[in-house]
């Protein structure tokens, strides 16, 4: 497999940042996983801190395609990163904390 270059270079995965490489393996798991919920059933879908070595801008993109993702099937995306959840909500998600949920039993 190979990636690439908008200058049309083409890198192998090893060459690939790690955020760019993450960034490819959850894109084609993500694909797989619609392939599945379209083809075969829904099925829930367990994300934790996939996007820790994303920036901003490809984390509000994969949060975007998460949020598609969710309307056919169930997704819990956990994370311990605020500014993840700050962009999870502004791509629609409904944020639990875990802490204050936690609290509310005790």
């Amino acid at each position: 497999m190979v990636a690439i270059r908008k200058n049309r270079e083409q890198v192998t995965v090893d060459g690939l940042s790690d955020g760019t490489r993450d960034q490819l393996y959850l894109a084609l798991r993500l694909a797989a996983i619609e392939h599945h919920v379209e083809t075969v059933a829904p099925c829930p879908v367990i994300l934790d801190d996939i996007l820790i070595n994303s920036d901003d801008s490809r984390a509000s993109a994969a949060l975007q395609v998460i949020s598609e993702l969710a309307k056919r099937t169930q997704v819990l995306f956990f994370t311990h990163h605020r500014r993840l959840a700050e962009l999870g909500m502004k791509a629609g998600a409904q944020m639990i904390e875990l802490d204050s949920a936690a609290a509310a039993i005790a």
